[in-house]
């Protein structure tokens, strides 16, 4: 099968330089067509010029595919782009469950539970109409060969095999989306050896042959269809014990920065497409760049997750600062002296030493259990108790003991619990202690510090934190007004500063969608704060217009 590609290849190249034709823009086969809006761009079939120019959109998407040799291909802004504009929409060339998965529909990927199943392959889905999707029927005839799976919660193999078998039959049947992953990346040399390595060829390559008994896929096609899915898919959704992923043609080519400048925004639902619009302002010439990991994420986390899972040492100006920038996400605060800062003496370094300007030093390993056993904890009561505030409280108690108040550590505690500080079934700010509020300032305004700077521009982390940040403000502001610690003209300073971020948190949600029960909410919340706010500008107004009439 590998031959009979590269005989194809070889044929189309001789084509191309026969007939002194074009090559498609995207996948370098032969363009027949060319777009009709700039007359620049060809390409070889309707499916790949969508790439590059879609209905619904006047204009055609403002990039290239270009290549660095060391780096390989990506995507370059062929003019000036506007923040929150639109670079470009894509289709997926496969999507299918998460590796790690409580049971899921193969067909509508919702998360549901085992009571119907697959009459063929015995996979649970939703019902009689899911199962008979056509998306199904290829694989169904593959892993009714099999035994039945079992699905009992997230340490189950059963959907392990499901995306890579899903993009080893599309490869078959269709040509077209087969040449838009010819030339991504599988890192197979730095895969091997590796625990997920010899995973897969326990639980999906021999399950695939000698289960599956389908011998017409090597080995090495099999683990290269896993390798190019473990480097360049997405995930599309999670629900803590399911989610769905997604192989995309352009954003496999979108390379990473620790401070991106573009946000994909997915649809989770049927066809799966992506819009990537520009987190920022871009000149023409520009790398298109995005954020493999959450880009609040320590730089001592951070680089080793990138080595692992994309096999690069990243080396860019933020993970060259100490400080991140200024956003302080690796900082510690000094034990000895207790009021230094502590830095990776070599942020490059994997093993560098921690050291603090009195002299006080700490070795990676220390710090990595320190910030390792932060999060861990993090993550255990986001997944089991994530509305249980006395424990945020108390966890963001011992971690400022540690942690710069812009540390991953602090900006995590501030994710998870800032939404839900002051909230409650029938309750009002007024309901809760004012120094609850307060501190639910104190995180919301250290945590977009950090946004500000590694997540700026058009963002929903920083939508929803400026949301609950202002809404709070707010309410502290009218109790100072009240007990006559500030004027009116005070007042009106900050109310003018809450209607801007105001506008700003609308403008964010409506470029990146509103996706979630909270998202509604916060856009009614937004639009009352807003209007509320503007009432208040409105009032000296109002006795300025009395008096003068009187």
């Amino acid at each position: 099968m590998e031959t009979d590609q590269m005989d194809q290849d070889d044929a189309a190249q001789d084509t191309i330089e026969q007939m002194d034709m074009k090559q498609c823009f995207i996948c370098s086969y032969p363009a027949f067509l060319q777009c009709q809006k700039c007359e620049q761009v060809a390409f070889c079939s309707e499916e790949h010029g969508r790439l590059h120019s879609r209905e619904g959109f006047a204009d055609c998407f403002p990039y290239r595919v270009g290549f660095t040799e060391g780096v390989g291909r990506q995507l370059i802004t062929t003019r000036d782009i506007r923040m929150g504009e639109v670079i470009y929409v894509e289709d997926p060339i496969v999507v299918g469950p998460s590796q790690e998965c409580d049971a899921i529909c193969l067909s509508c990927m919702s998360a549901i539970d085992t009571s119907y199943l697959c009459g063929g392959c015995g996979y649970p889905f939703c019902d009689e109409e899911c199962a008979a999707d056509p998306i199904h029927d290829g694989e169904c005839q593959v892993l009714c060969k099999a035994p039945l799976p079992v699905i009992d919660g997230t340490q189950n193999t059963a959907y392990h095999p499901i995306l890579p078998l899903r993009l080893l039959l599309q490869r078959s049947q269709d040509e077209t989306k087969a040449r838009l992953c010819k030339e991504l990346m599988d890192h197979k040399e730095e895969r091997k050896g590796s625990e997920y390595w010899e995973f897969s060829q326990k639980h999906i390559i021999q399950f695939l042959r000698e289960s599956c008994k389908q011998s017409q896929w090597t080995e090495e096609e099999i683990m290269n269809a896993i390798g190019i899915l473990e480097v360049n898919a997405y995930e599309i959704k999670s629900f803590l014990t399911s989610g769905y992923r997604g192989l995309f043609p352009l954003a496999s080519l979108v390379s990473h920065q620790c401070v991106q400048n573009c946000r994909m925004v997915w649809n989770t639902e049927a066809p799966y497409d992506n819009k990537v619009v520009a987190a920022q302002d871009l000149k023409a010439g520009e790398e298109i760049a995005t954020s493999y990991l959450r880009p609040s994420m320590c730089s001592l986390v951070r680089r080793k997750t990138l080595k692992e899972g994309w096999y690069f040492d990243c080396e860019c100006s933020r993970c060259q600062d100490p400080t991140e920038l200024g956003s302080h996400a690796n900082t510690l605060l000094c034990p000895a002296c207790g009021t230094g800062h502590m830095y990776p003496l070599h942020p490059l370094n994997y093993n560098s030493l921690w050291v603090c300007k009195c002299g006080h030093e700490e070795t990676s390993q220390a710090v990595t259990a320190l910030v390792q056993g932060f999060l861990d904890e993090i993550k255990t009561v986001y997944e089991n108790d994530r509305y249980n505030v006395a424990q945020w409280l108390d966890m963001h108690t011992r971690a400022k003991v540690y942690f710069h108040p812009q540390h991953e550590v602090i900006s995590e505690i501030a994710k998870w619990s800032v939404p839900i500080l002051g909230r409650g079934p029938g309750k009002k700010l007024s309901d809760f202690p004012v120094s609850l509020i307060k501190t639910k300032v104190e995180l919301a305004t250290s945590y977009l510090a950090v946004l500000d700077i590694v997540e700026r521009g058009v963002s929903k982390f920083r939508a929803k934190t400026l949301y609950e940040l202002v809404d709070s403000q707010i309410y502290l502001a009218s109790l100072d007004f009240r007990d006559g610690k500030c004027d009116r003209a005070t007042i009106k300073i900050l109310t003018k500063g809450f209607i801007s971020k105001m506008d700003e948190v609308l403008s964010i949600m409506t470029v990146l969608g509103v996706n979630s029960g909270y998202e509604e909410i916060l856009m009614r919340g937004a639009n009352s704060l807003k209007q509320m706010c503007q009432k208040v500008l409105s009032v000296p107004d109002q006795l300025e217009s009395t008096k003068n009439e009187s």
